[in-house]
């Protein structure tokens, strides 16, 4: 019987050949380290229950969501981080959490927390399971087998005893096993090692030995004692060993063999590498038997062995095998790189028989691609490691090139190019379809005629020497008259008439009035056929020519183009309203219901004319107060649809719709889910749905008002497409011309992606009030924050890994949001300032088609008040309160008291600042070309802070700043000292006008006051410096583009009567700049304590003197807000800032602003 089976082989293949003959066409794309990976060869491929998938390198632990990488990284000093870089295997357990094999021990990840548990074995792991009871069951290299208690996290260590003949049969396991550990039907635990096989007794704790006798035919034992892999089917363990199949039936445990019994190898070979069940899709029963000379599958209803005796697998050591969830196998051959894949679909409908065109061999690129190859190549380092599918059944591959996944959407365009059709050009400005469905492209090269299955007609070009031949060779607009003449614009200007049936052309070189010879220049950029007119657009206006005075006819019958009656009207912009639209026109339609003309212009809007008076009937522009208006002024494309709407397109906006009852129009952008917000042409198909040509793709607008777009990795020859280039055929399929070759579409193709992503947080952080950023844990579908929390980051993804950035979002935060916000593509949501309370945050996503979740994620959120906002605190204070009533009276009178003293202070510190604002100068003098900048920040107290600016006999200029000891009125009234001082002073240098003031104010008795001052003299091109005990002047030139700290050591005045003030002088030229300064900002202390000190300030100097007196100022208050953060200067910060102009202006006073009040104390 087997011989005849083996005789009727080649005749059933010839028919599933001809019966069968499917070729898959499958298309990767490859992952590597230029997109985050830590390494580029895949170890192993998981996903968790949150739909992430998990990768493991040499290099650490991958967590990919379909845009990002996060890696995953050891550190031996941190307890929760991964325990080795190097990942072996990963496991998902069945809460759906992930499991990372090390070098040194097993990890678990813990989702919310975003770190590791460790589990230590003492040896590598090599394989996981876990039982039906959630005990997770590890196998080891040297170490024996562990049980984990996931939820108590205890473990438990079963190692070889060789006085225990119930103990396990070894303590060694490898990593080329295949499950060595199963659980069958009844929740038992099979374990294989490499020294025997194991049933373990759970009930009493003990272990069951299953060995060989050295016989592999030996009745009653197993094989070998070598276990490779194990399968559970029904109530029967099947066991893969290095001498044979055997099966092991639960009920008595009698073993069978089958090696040499029933399974007769072709090539006597039996060494068995894994044992994979045939899977719930297929409609056979058995398994399949890879080994160490092919592959060999399993008739269970024949009870039967063949081999699979395909040529690139007979003979061949299996590696690995797969099953996908349609029941096909993937298979990885030790002798070449990459997979095979087996369509199983004949092979399971003729009980075991294929055709050759099931296979497929594919093998890594240069890029690490699998692409289909005819013969395999030997290629190094382009190992397959591990192959996975997920939860959408997306197939992952893992190489040493990289991660490889296949891409599930077929490709719903056809393209046109020269290099891979019979188009001559590539940059298609215009597609028309005739009546017998043929295609008219213009392009760059001319023009082409083609059938209605593509196929070339005719090329039309230009010759110079030749009339019956376009105008030019680069062709623009395209119009197919009713009389079935082409007009093809030329892209410069004029263009051709052309009567395809009669090979003849008519050139028009420009168009001219024929009443008033006035021309209409510019490229023809629409030509468009209305009521026995062609209209013809340029940025000058418009034109128009009756078709009924076209042809010229002769009694001869002679066929040839003898000429045209060319009978133009001209109409253009003559800078009156009523005219508007001729200015630039773009776009024309005839309204079939109202009859009138709409009209689109390149940057005034949106029309409607009456065509006969030429005058203007609605114009449409925005309005800001009705969100129903037309909101852009350029108008890309206009198109009525078969239900009478009104579609346009605009440059920047959208797109738009008519709304004929209410006068206004709808409006969809990329917050709606176009891809872009520039819609260049229109068309509606024949079940209604709108096709958008735009600047990033195709789009379709569906019946629910969702988008469905397309880019090019769906056969797009490239996304930008042109204006109004677009064009259906009768049969409903849709003709798009786009800057790099035509592409085609049959909407009724389209297969719309169904499955909703998954949801899931990817990470949460917060943001306290100085900036620090704290990871947040979410593990239990809920957090918390205090109120010292400022921002509160949420990370969110859907995940589906097709062509996931496309994928749209919206979110919503109940108890503080009333409505959804549409976040487009964007994955993440902050919020600020949340008041103490409870939230709920709430978020959902489409997939690539505009397909949405039916139910968004929750997570809960609570907002923790302050101490002393809670309930205990409150409780404390009724109580406290009590208490305090009893010495309230006494202690009233003392607080009204410290009340009256503390308003006298601040009464005496508000009226010394304002008194200090009165000392400084009002006006900055615009003097001898001089740009001046002044800032000053009044501190809590009143510093004391002074700058003025005064002018000398001789014409020159000198300004002043400087700081008065003490806080308050004590510091005012040494400023008004230095100022009346100074008003009265007429000396020629700072060094004279010190020495001057110093004596003045030591006549005046101010005990321990004294006054800091800088004061520095313009004159001509230089500026003379003198200083009393005040922080560095800094000095910019721009001839050396340096600056130079100049610092002036001299006591303050009214200290020493006979004190001598150095002076300083130094070229002040064009360009160049002069800044003085208080020692408030550079003594300034932050938040910690620390002084912003000089430097700081001499590099914010150095960074922007370049720039300007403005940018100089600018920049040293961003430095001091940023040092400070909100809290209270101890000090007044002052400072000016001088430039050299290098154009001299005249005199001038400029007003000065107040300085502005003290920063508010923050918590």
């Amino acid at each position: 019987m087997r011989t005849m089976f083996k005789f009727f082989i080649p005749v059933v293949m010839l028919v599933c050949t001809l019966l069968f003959a499917d070729v898959n066409d499958f298309r990767f794309e490859v992952i590597t380290t230029r997109n985050g990976l830590s390494d580029n060869e895949i170890s192993a491929i998981s996903n968790d229950g949150r739909g992430f998938i998990w990768l493991g390198t040499n290099e650490g632990l991958n967590r990919y969501d379909g845009y990002d990488v996060t890696v995953y990284n050891s550190n031996p000093f941190d307890t929760t981080a991964l325990s080795g870089n190097r990942i072996w295997d990963i496991y998902k357990d069945t809460d759906g959490d992930i499991w990372a094999l090390t070098d040194k021990g097993l990890d678990r990840y813990i989702y919310g927390k975003n770190r590791f548990r460790r589990f230590r074995t003492d040896s590598r792991p090599t394989f996981v399971t876990q039982d039906f009871e959630g005990i997770v069951w590890v196998a080891t290299e040297n170490n024996g087998l562990y049980s984990i208690n996931k939820e108590t996290g205890e473990s438990k260590n079963y190692i070889f005893d060789p006085s225990d003949p119930y103990s396990i049969s070894s303590n060694q396991f490898n990593q080329k096993q295949f499950n060595p550990i199963v659980v069958d039907t009844s929740g038992n635990l099979w374990v294989g090692t490499l020294n025997g096989l194991n049933y373990y007794h759970k009930e009493k704790d003990f272990f069951q030995r299953f060995k060989s006798a050295g016989n592999p035919n030996e009745p009653n034992y197993i094989s070998d004692n070598h276990i490779n892999t194990l399968l559970v089917r029904d109530n029967d363990v099947y066991i893969g060993t290095p001498r044979g199949l055997d099966k092991l039936h639960i009920g008595d445990f009698s073993i069978t063999h089958y090696a040499g019994t029933q399974w007769f190898s072709a090539l006597n070979s039996y060494s068995v590498n894994q044992i994979l069940d045939f899977g719930s899709q297929a409609s056979m029963s058995g398994f399949w038997v890879s080994t160490t000379t092919g592959m060999v599958f399993y008739n269970a209803a024949l009870d039967m062995f063949e081999d699979l005796a395909w040529d690139y697998l007979f003979g061949q050591y299996i590696k690995n095998m797969f099953v996908d969830p349609s029941g096909n196998l993937w298979i990885d051959v030790l002798a070449f790189p990459g997979l095979v894949h087996f369509n199983t679909n004949s092979f399971f409908a003729n009980s075991g028989f294929f055709n050759e065109t099931d296979f497929q061999l594919l093998q890594p690129n240069a890029e690490g691609v699998l692409i289909k190859v005819i013969e395999p190549e030997s290629i190094s380092n382009a190992e397959v490691n591990d192959l996975f599918i997920d939860d959408f059944k997306n197939i992952w591959v893992g190489t040493q090139m990289g991660l490889n996944h296949l891409i599930k959407s077929t490709k719903s365009f056809i393209s046109f190019t020269p290099e891979s059709s019979k188009i001559k050009g590539a940059n298609i400005r215009s597609v028309k379809i005739a009546k017998d469905n043929s295609l008219w492209i213009s392009h760059e090269k001319g023009l082409d005629h083609l059938s209605g299955n593509r196929e070339l007609i005719k090329h039309y070009t230009s010759d110079p020497t030749n009339i019956n031949s376009l105008l030019t060779e680069e062709t623009n607009a395209l119009a197919i008259a009713t009389d079935g003449s082409v007009w093809a614009a030329s892209q410069f200007q004029g263009m051709t008439s052309i009567d395809p049936l009669k090979n003849t052309f008519k050139r028009f070189n420009k168009i001219v009035d024929h009443r008033t010879e006035n021309e209409l220049k510019g490229k023809i950029n629409v030509i468009y056929e209305d009521r026995g007119n062609m209209w013809f657009a340029t940025h000058e206006g418009l034109a128009k020519l009756p078709i009924r005075k076209n042809y010229t006819s002769f009694d001869d019958g002679e066929e040839y183009f003898p000429g045209y009656v060319d009978e133009f009207s001209v109409y253009k912009f003559n800078l009156t309203p009523e005219k508007e639209f001729l200015s630039n026109p773009t776009s024309l339609l005839r309204d079939r219901k109202n009859n009138e003309l709409w009209v689109g212009t390149e940057s005034n809007g949106l029309f409607r004319i009456n065509d006969d008076r030429m005058e203007t009937t609605r114009h449409y522009v925005l309005d800001e107060n009705d969100e129903k208006s037309f909101s852009s002024n350029a108008v890309k494309t206009i198109y009525e649809d078969k239900k009478g709407n009104i579609w346009i397109g605009s440059a920047g906006e959208g797109l738009y719709r008519y709304n004929r009852d209410s006068d206004n129009f709808d409006r969809w952008s990329t917050q709606d889910g176009l891809p872009s917000n520039t819609v260049l042409s229109i068309v509606d198909d024949k079940e209604g749905s709108i096709w958008l040509g735009t600047r990033r793709g195709v789009s379709r607008l569906l019946d629910n008002n969702q988008f469905q777009s397309f880019e090019i990795s769906d056969g797009l020859p490239a996304n930008i497409f042109n204006d109004r280039s677009i064009a259906m055929n009768s049969k409903g399929e849709i003709y798009f011309g786009s800057v790099s070759g035509l592409t085609a579409v049959d909407p009724k193709l389209i297969v719309t992606n169904n499955e909703t992503p998954k949801l899931a947080i990817s990470n949460i952080e917060a943001i306290d009030y100085e900036g620090n950023k704290y990871p947040v844990d979410f593990s239990d579908n809920q957090f918390s924050i205090d109120h010292t929390i400022q921002t509160i980051n949420i990370n969110f993804v859907g995940l589906t890994f097709n062509k996931a950035t496309k994928n749209q979002y919206q979110y919503t935060l109940d108890n503080y949001l009333s409505n959804w916000v549409n976040n487009n593509n964007n994955r993440s949501a902050a919020f600020q300032g949340l008041d103490a309370g409870k939230y709920t945050f709430q978020f959902k996503a489409s997939n690539n088609d505009g397909v949405w979740n039916d139910e968004p994620y929750s997570i809960n959120m609570r907002v923790k008040p302050p101490i002393w906002e809670t309930w205990y605190a409150y409780t404390f204070y009724f109580f406290g309160l009590i208490g305090l009533g009893a010495s309230g009276f006494v202690g009233a009178d003392k607080y009204r008291r410290r009340s009256v003293e503390s308003d006298r202070k601040d009464e005496e510190l508000a009226n010394a600042r304002e008194f200090q604002l009165r000392m400084v100068a009002k006006e900055i003098p615009d003097f001898e070309g001089l740009d001046i900048k002044a800032f000053m920040r009044t501190s809590t107290e009143v510093g004391g802070d002074y700058y003025d600016f005064f002018e000398l006999d001789d014409g020159s200029f000198y300004a002043v700043c400087g700081d008065a000891t003490g806080h308050g009125s004590q510091s005012g009234m040494m400023v008004s000292i230095t100022k009346a001082g100074l008003a009265g002073m007429n000396l020629n240098t700072p060094d004279q006008i010190l020495n001057k003031l110093n004596k003045v104010v030591r006549r005046v008795d101010t005990g321990r006051l004294r006054m800091s001052l800088t004061v520095c003299i313009f004159r001509e091109n230089h500026v003379h410096i003198s200083a009393a005990a005040m922080p560095p002047a800094y000095l910019y030139s721009s001839r050396k583009n340096k600056v130079e700290e100049i610092e002036i050591c001299n006591l303050p005045l009214g200290g020493l009567a006979n004190e001598t003030f150095d002076e300083v002088v130094r070229s002040f030229d064009e360009g160049d700049v002069l800044v003085l300064l208080s020692d408030g900002l550079p003594e300034a202390p932050n938040n910690d304590g620390d002084l912003l000190d000089y430097p700081a300030v001499m590099e914010c100097i150095e960074k922007t003197a370049y720039k300007g007196a403005s940018m100089v100022k600018r920049s040293l208050v961003e430095l001091a807000d940023g040092w400070l953060k909100g809290i209270q200067t101890p000090d007044d910060i002052t400072f000016v800032v001088f430039e050299k102009n290098r154009q001299k202006g005249k005199k001038k006073e400029v007003s000065l602003p107040p300085p502005p009040p003290p920063p508010q104390a923050t918590a």
